[in-house]
This record gives structure tokens, C-alpha cells and sequence, in this order.
């Protein structure tokens, strides 16, 4: 290994299998939904891979990257008719792989397949406890199939994490969405609040939850999650100045990880580089160029000194980040300009 590819090793790499999705979320984060005349369009994976050709780009990431930790996601990344070839050889190549996936493509007989491949974890996601409510956030009639997805994984199994994403729309529906994984053995939950991006941006309004409807959560979060003995973690940032995080010691926080040395580097079904799945910026293509030439892109350097103003000097400066900065351009076309939650609490 040379030493250009050894200074940029990552632990972890996400790949998007797929752009296509049979569920339609108002508050869906991908980057290539956006409408004509927002900040993010102009973003298109292009053509996606063939299995050869996406199992040799794999191959070369993993090589290449040091990453023993891949996600699989999308769109919905069992939309693909290869997708189960492709868990095996993702599960071939490294210790540890997640799957993120609707919950809508997972009878008994893909369960099991996905165990036999030596999946880690299966993530799905859960929106609020009643099906209703569910399905309209969701946009499918999707409720009995996640939770018999949960079921089929946890016979087979395979781990099961709940993604459950806070909006205003479904504030007060984290308890009932605990209990159901209390019930369904589920014992690892990702609190993600809405961030928009892509076609969420149009969303903001209806969707973003407020700073007390956040902290309301984190309380339940905190009170349950020991009770229940389910792990919580936050996948999109919490900015420290919103709220008090030691107050919560069983949530495992987390901020931008662009900003940190370890990012979440993603690789989009036709093989672009991107530094997280909110970004609409491409830093090039790893079919046709190598690891270290991609990550020596300045869009990452860009990125961590573009912090806004009112964060300067913050104890949190360099770690926060700013909270979702990406979710700043996507809305209002500036990575300096606070981010959605940020403005939101700042305009009162």
C-alpha cells in the first residue's frame, strides 16, 4: 500500500445499489429528487453497474479504502434482482454489513437468505405506532409489511435496528414506535430527526420538528431505552447548542462525520464518489480513478471550513460542525448558512 492510499483510510463505506424506491417519503433525504431550481439539482447517479461490474467495484473500494463496515442502501436497494448475490459477496469482503432497506421486499425466504449470506443487521424503518399515520408519512401501505419483516429477520436471525425519523407530523409517536420494538425484539434504534435534502426541502414546513418536540423525544428516548434494553444512537447531529446532551447519557450522539476523519463515504449505484448520501456533490468516479486521487478532492476541505458564522468560536466549532450542513445548502444554497433546525430556533 502506498502511502497516498494509507493517509486515506476509512472504516466504513456506504453504497447506494439502487435509485429506485416503491415508497414515496415526504421527508426522503436522496439527493437526486431534487426539483428543478433547487441548490442539489442537476445530481443524477447515471446508469447503474452491472453485478459484475458493481462486485468488482466493491472489491476495489473495500481494497483500496481499508473499510471492513459497508451499508447498503438505496433507494431501495432490494428493488434490485441481484440484490441478494450482491449481500453475499459485500458479506464475503468485509466482517460486518447492514442493510437498509423499506421493509416492504423481506418474506421468510429472503430472511434466511440474507442470514445465510452473513448479514450484520438489517435496518427498517418504523414512523409512528399506529398504521395509519404510518403509511401516510410513508407513502405505501407498508405498516404490516415492516413489522412482519421485523418478525421474519428475528426468526431467521438476523438483527433488527428501527430507524425512526422525527417530524412534527409524527411528534408524540416515538413511545408507541418503543413499544412495538419491545414487542418485536428489537434492541437497537437510529433517532434520526428529519434533515431535509433532495425533495424534502419542499417539506420543511409541514415536516420539521421543533427543538421541543425534539427534546420531548429525547426524554422518552432516555426514560425507555433502558427500560426496553434498546440501544439509541442519533445518525443526524444534535447541535449542543440546541440542546443538552449530557442530559441524556444512554443516547449515543453523533455530528456530521464529513467534518470528522472518519467519514461515510458513499458510492452511488453508477460508481460516483460522494461525502455523505446528503450531498448532491460528486468528487468523481471510482470505476475510472483510484481511491487516494478521489479522496484528495477539495470538497471535503471545502466542506469543514465553510462553518457559519454564528458557530465560530463555539466550544463545539470543530466537532458539531454546524449541525447538517448539507441540509443548509439544500434549503437555502449556502453550507454557512445555519441549518434548517438551527435557523428555524434562531428566527424564534
Amino acid at each position: 500500500m502506498s502511502v497516498s492510499e494509507a493517509d486515506y483510510q476509512v472504516p466504513r463505506l456506504d453504497f447506494e445499489l439502487s435509485s429506485g424506491c416503491d415508497h414515496r417519503c415526504g421527508h426522503c433525504y436522496n439527493v437526486w429528487n431534487a426539483s428543478p431550481g433547487d441548490p442539489q439539482h442537476g445530481y443524477k447517479p447515471g446508469r447503474p453497474l452491472s453485478t459484475s461490474g458493481l462486485k468488482a467495484l466493491m472489491e476495489k473500494a473495500v481494497r483500496q479504502s481499508g473499510a471492513n463496515y459497508l451499508c447498503l442502501t438505496g433507494g431501495e436497494p432490494l428493488l434490485r434482482a441481484d440484490a441478494l448475490e450482491l449481500v453475499r459477496h459485500a458479506c464475503a469482503l468485509v466482517p460486518t454489513v447492514q442493510l437498509i432497506t423499506n421493509g416492504s421486499h423481506v418474506p421468510m425466504e429472503t430472511a434466511r437468505a440474507l442470514k445465510e449470506a452473513g448479514l450484520r443487521q438489517v435496518q427498517l424503518t418504523l414512523l409512528a405506532g399506529n398504521r395509519e399515520l404510518h403509511d401516510r408519512l410513508k407513502g405505501a401501505t407498508c405498516f404490516d409489511d415492516t413489522l412482519r419483516a421485523a418478525l421474519n429477520l428475528k426468526e431467521a436471525g438476523v438483527s433488527v435496528q428501527v430507524c425512526f425519523v422525527a417530524m412534527h407530523a409524527n411528534a408524540g409517536e416515538l413511545s408507541p414506535v418503543m413499544e412495538l420494538c419491545c414487542a418485536l425484539g428489537v434492541r437497537s434504534l437510529s433517532y434520526n430527526r428529519m434533515s431535509p435534502t433532495g425533495g424534502a426541502v419542499h417539506e420543511v414546513e409541514a415536516l420539521m420538528p421543533s427543538v421541543e418536540e425534539i427534546e420531548a423525544d429525547l426524554e422518552v428516548l432516555e426514560r425507555l431505552g433502558p427500560r426496553f434494553g434498546i440501544r439509541v444512537g442519533t445518525a443526524m447531529p444534535l447541535l449542543p447548542c440546541l440542546f443538552s446532551l449530557d442530559r441524556y447519557p444512554h443516547i449515543q450522539f453523533g455530528f456530521c462525520s464529513t467534518g470528522t476523519t472518519s467519514p461515510n463515504v458513499v458510492i452511488d449505484p453508477a460508481g460516483n464518489l460522494r461525502s455523505c448520501n446528503l450531498s448532491s456533490k460528486v468528487m468523481g468516479s471510482l470505476v475510472h480513478s483510484d481511491w487516494a486521487e478521489l479522496m484528495q478532492s477539495p470538497y471535503p476541505r471545502e466542506f469543514k471550513a465553510n462553518i457559519p458564522d454564528i458557530c465560530r468560536g463555539c466550544a463545539y466549532e470543530h466537532s458539531c460542525q454546524g449541525g447538517c450542513k448539507e441540509s443548509a445548502f439544500a434549503v437555502y444554497g449556502d453550507h454557512r448558512h445555519p441549518e434548517p433546525l438551527l435557523a428555524r430556533s434562531l428566527a424564534g
